[in-house]
């Protein structure tokens, strides 16, 4: 019984991570994501297992207007299995990271936004010679 459930856990692993190969982890393939997704858990889980950041995830997911409640309501997990598949875990965000995370994307959404058609993102540095 525990053979059969191993197996099946490491089935459902590697058909993740094959739908994960495609996956843009880039600011603007995050944005994407997840402003044209109609399931957003499974959105964050595919973005999650194809390598992207969780806190940029979530500070995306605010840069975008999702609301703070909808990304409460997220399970936000990296899952990590042993060489040998014989040991599965996960490590999910707490409430606290998630809503900090969400809190960097309010306050500064030009750092979690695309580039738009103005040009490209300017760096912090603008010292001025005048």
């Amino acid at each position: 019984m525990m053979k059969n459930t191993l197996l099946g856990l490491a089935l459902v692993g590697g058909m993740s991570v094959a739908f994960a190969e495609g996956v843009d982890t880039s600011v603007d393939g995050i944005f994407n994501a997840l402003t044209t997704t109609s399931n957003l858990q499974a959105t964050v889980d595919s973005l999650v297992a194809g390598g992207a950041n969780p806190q940029s995830i979530v500070s995306v997911a605010a840069a975008a207007g999702i609301p703070l409640d909808t990304v409460k309501d997220l399970q936000v997990c990296v899952n990590s299995s042993a060489p040998d598949a014989t040991v599965l875990s996960a490590s999910c965000m707490r409430q606290r990271s998630l809503v900090t995370a969400y809190a960097a994307g309010v306050n500064d959404p030009m750092k979690y936004l695309p580039a738009t058609a103005a040009g490209k993102r300017q760096s912090k540095d603008t010292s001025k010679t005048n």
